[in-house]
């Protein structure tokens, strides 16, 4: 039998009444599903999901058209089957035959029992505590998406299925009962009440959504809806702003889209536990309830964080619940879309707090990194089990769908992009969709644009598209200029150098236009390998030693790759005046870069530290968040170099400014540097910048010592982490005892103890690394598990590139112990990747001595030692050894060039200026030294 449901039959209507007595801790709950349906092709059998549900007692009577008040013919001959492995209830005759003809209507009576879970699916309870009365309250939620609505009642549970919704829910009269729509009536029985909703519009199951609560409301209601937030009594009154921000929202996203929220209320619940942050049912939004309630009024992060993801769940009352997908493939239409307009709804209604600037760190960082990606595959992919559908709410259909939607909203025109979703969110409510029913609504929206008249791919959109949702992987472009014949020639390639075109939408500025103002397309490159064009063909002007710049404000989803003479002419503007380029594009030459380097694939690596040198003057944070990546990259590789130090002499240069800026006691609090903060300590610090160098110790002793903390900081836990590795890089031999006395004292089940046992690691000391070793692993009482502590080891090794001497020292002295500790033959396999060229002979003879001991000792785990001749050994440090083999002397020869010119410059500026304070000094001698480059330039 198939997975998905027959299309023989529909349903029209449900009837849903569910009993429970939550109250009195007893998870079994009994319901009554009435479901009228039509027969739309003659079939012997009626099909349902229906999960973990029993006891079921069914009645069929065939309707009559022309009597609808007429209760129906009882169907008598029908017996069911229940198949719980594929969820299936399955109706059908004793004798089999076509029973049900085509254009007859029957109405489905199912009673049966279920047990309500801990677990967010289906229907589930949770307890909480009532301090005003001692006692515990027992509340019970729904969560019906993707395919948990059978879990609560027999139903048609695929998104295609719409239908209305009449709901009953008979709770204790203690509790009060919400729903997807509001209060029609309550009838009291007692000890019980029955609380009846108004029928919802038609709507698919994954939608359906009760709580059963003790829970208070704060309510406002603007423009005909009323919006309420329900908590528990001692945490309501954190939700006020949350409402306030609902109906700000609300009345934005009609206003945006020209059309009205349906549905007579929107209520925001707030629970102790709930499937992700929150869930969009129609009219019922359910939250975790950290995620709603607003803990702390100073810490913005968060603050910002709660509302952009309350608008995506607002957002989708418009995207998922007004227009639903037909299947699971096109998931993305709702969450690309609730993702992408979350934030545009949040920066209208709060232009200071920057979340666009937020959406390339949180949203388009992750969709540009495939190293993020558990499964490639194409934002329109077919599913059909459960474990697959619920697999398919990834960061392609969250993340990469919302970038891929931003470059269209701004390729195409934003009030162009934004009258076509109207127009599709009009023609196709209460209704399913797919993608080409939405393509073909931007396509009839931009053949109304004037300015796109006799453009080429004009009656193309659908296929353009398609080629963004059926791709795996992201294009990298390459602009190749030819400086003699005044040409340019654009190559795309799959990212994965799989056989994949997109027609991809390109806008230019340069160094005679300037303006990165306007994101709209310039020319729709066509799904080919490479295509040329004059620049008279693209309407540009650019001489020889001009700069260009492809992709305005990173709005596309692609990395642009330029020939070496373009990027010397981008540097040289940065280096003149890097505020010209705009900071997206500034950031995303950093980010197109890194890829390059990591493979060595650069033409020229003098062009990379060209780039880097403006970085001393730049304030903004995104492109800091991309340089820090492009500066750690080439730590890495230059760590064992011999121009290391002249390095780390160019990068303190570099970074100075902007740590003080931001980490000095003085420093004002710069909430758009939070995501950044993080990489410039780590840079700072691995540079041996002084102040981060003292800075972090401080912070670290404060931590350690005093226990004091510094949750504050925006992106806690990297930062938490970073803070203490960096602040034990250089530790007094003093300091280094009073650590580990510490450690020795701390019990080993807290947090705290986890940050002491890793931030040592992190020690650039060979002899309190080699002492640190010694004490987590062969000392007596050993402070972690032996099982623990091989896995530990390994993680240690690959992380710290100091740590690698240390511990392939430890291994030797101490294999005859260390091959009894559980996965040592791991570990020792694992760190083998990491064996440098000149490390070979060592590597094999210690692993014939490992070898020779195991055999002796009779240890089974011999056989999993890996061959001395293996391809593994060395792997992950090949590429590190053909960058220095290709690189490493023409960076040597840049930074003595570089830093000598620079000091020399310094100097004479010093000797005719006078000198200011102290705290002046240094600043103005960064400003009057880029002051005389530039104008070296400019008479270039």
């Amino acid at each position: 039998r198939p997975l998905r449901l027959p299309n023989d039959t529909y349903p029209l209507s449900y009837h849903l009444h569910i009993s429970s007595n939550v109250h009195l801790r007893n998870w079994r709950f009994s319901g009554n599903t009435t479901i009228d349906i039509e027969i739309r092709q003659s079939t012997n059998e009626i099909v349902l999901h229906a999960k973990n549900l029993s006891d079921f007692q069914i009645t069929v009577r065939r309707l009559e058209s022309t009597r609808p008040e007429f209760e129906g013919e009882l169907v008598d001959d029908l017996t069911h089957t229940f198949e719980p492995n594929d969820s299936f209830l399955i109706i059908h005759p004793l004798q089999k035959y076509v029973a049900f003809e085509a254009g007859q209507r029957y109405r489905l009576q199912i009673l049966y029992t279920a047990l309500m879970g801990t677990r967010p699916r289906g229907l589930y309870w949770m307890d909480y505590k009532d301090e005003a009365n001692n006692s515990t309250v027992f509340v019970a939620a729904t969560q019906s998406e993707p395919t948990y609505a059978r879990l609560i009642f027999p139903c048609y549970d695929e998104p295609a299925f719409k239908s209305n919704f009449s709901i009953k829910l008979t709770h204790s009269s203690s509790l009060m009962a919400v729903s997807n729509m509001p209060v029609q009536k309550l009838e009291n029985h007692g000890e019980l009440t029955t609380t009846t909703f108004q029928t919802t519009p038609v709507m698919s199951t994954y939608l359906v959504a009760f709580v059963i609560s003790n829970f208070e409301s704060i309510s406002e209601t603007y423009r005909g809806v009323t919006q309420s937030v329900y908590a528990t009594h001692h945490m309501l009154d954190k939700g006020r702003s949350a409402l306030k921000n609902a109906v700000k929202a609300v009345a934005t996203l009609e206003d945006y889209f020209g059309l009205s929220y349906t549905l007579p209320k929107l209520d925001h619940v707030a629970l102790k536990r709930n499937h992700g942050s929150a869930m969009e049912n129609w009219g019922l939004i359910t939250y975790k309830e950290d995620c709603l309630m607003l803990q702390d009024t100073n810490d913005d992060h968060k603050r910002v964080k709660d509302m952009l993801m309350q608008n995506h769940e607002i957002s989708h009352q418009w995207f998922g619940n007004l227009v639903s997908p037909e299947w699971w493939s096109y998931v993305w239409m709702n969450e690309g879309f609730a993702t992408y307009f979350g934030y545009i709804i949040t920066d209208l209604l709060y232009p200071k707090d920057k979340v666009m600037d937020m959406f390339i760190h949180d949203e388009a960082d992750h969709a540009f990194s495939y190293s993020s990606f558990f499964d490639v595959r194409p934002m329109t992919s077919y599913v059909e089990t459960e474990e697959d559908i619920l697999n398919v709410f990834d960061i392609i259909s969250y993340k990469r769908s919302a970038c891929v939607i931003k470059m269209f909203h701004h390729a195409l025109h934003q009030k162009t992009f934004v009258r076509g979703v109207s127009n599709y969110l009009r023609k196709f409510q209460y209704s399913v969709v797919n993608e080409l029913d939405l393509f073909d609504a931007l396509q009839s929206s931009v053949l109304e644009d004037q300015r796109f008249q006799g453009q080429p791919w004009l009656h193309k959109v659908r296929d353009i598209l398609l080629s963004w949702a059926h791709s795996e992987w992201l294009p990298i472009v390459s602009v190749i200029r030819n400086y003699e014949n005044d040409t340019i020639t654009f190559r795309q390639q799959s990212i994965h150098s799989k056989s994949e075109h997109w027609w991809i939408p390109l806008n230019f500025a340069s160094a005679k236009s300037p303006s990165f103002e306007h994101t709209h397309v310039d020319y729709f490159m066509p799904p080919l390998l490479q295509h040329t064009l004059s620049l008279e063909q693209l309407q540009l002007q650019l001489s020889g030693r001009d700069w260009l710049i492809v992709n305005k404000q990173q709005t596309g989803l692609y990395h642009v790759l330029y020939d070496t003479d373009n990027l010397q002419a981008i540097a040289r503007q940065l280096q003149r005046n890097h505020s010209v380029i705009h900071p997206m594009n500034r950031a995303a030459l950093f980010q197109d870069l890194a890829p390059l380097i990591e493979r060595n694939e650069i033409d020229s690596v003098e062009v990379i530290f060209e780039l880097l040198k403006y970085l001393q003057f730049e304030q903004h944070a995104m492109a800091w968040n991309q340089a820090a990546n492009t500066i750690e990259l080439l730590e890495r590789n230059l760590f064992a170099a011999n121009c290391h130090q002249l390095f780390k002499q160019f990068v303190r240069r570099l970074v100075t400014p902007i740590f003080l800026q931001l980490f000095q006691p003085e420093a004002e609090a710069n909430q758009h540097f939070n995501h950044a903060r993080t990489e410039l300590l780590q840079i700072a610090c691995k540079a041996d910048l002084p102040e981060c160098l003292e800075y972090t110790k401080n912070v670290t002793r404060d931590y350690l010592f005093k226990r004091i903390s510094f949750q504050s900081e925006p992106d806690y836990y990297a930062m938490h982490d970073v803070m203490l590795c960096m602040g034990v890089r250089y530790l007094s031999n003093e300091h280094f005892i009073k650590i580990m006395d510490l450690l020795q004292i701390t019990d080993r089940e807290t947090s705290f103890f986890d940050d002491i046992i890793y931030a040592l690691r992190c020690t650039q000391n060979q002899h309190h690394l080699q002492h640190y070793l010694n004490i987590l692993i062969t000392h007596n009482s050993s402070l972690m598990p032996e099982r623990d502590s091989m896995l530990y080891l390994g993680y240690v090794y690959k992380t710290s590139m100091a740590a690698r001497p240390v511990i392939w020292h430890f291994i030797d002295q101490n294999y005859k112990r260390l091959c009894h500790f559980p996965f040592f033959v791991q570990l020792f396999n694992d760190i083998a990747d990491f064996i440098p060229q000149q490390q070979r002979a060592n590597f094999s003879a210690l692993r014939q001595n490992i070898k020779a001991y195991m055999k002796q000792e009779q240890l089974a785990d011999v056989e999993t030692l890996l061959p001395r001749d293996s391809n593994r050994v060395g792997r992950r440090l090949r590429s590190i050894e053909q960058f220095s083999e290709k690189f490493e002397l023409k960076i040597d020869n840049w930074l003595r060039r570089e830093l000598s010119e620079h000091k020399s410059d310094a100097l004479a500026l010093s000797a005719l200026s006078p000198i200011g304070n102290g705290s002046n000094r240094s600043r103005g001698l960064l400003r009057a030294a880029s002051e005389l480059v530039s104008s070296a330039f400019a008479m270039l």
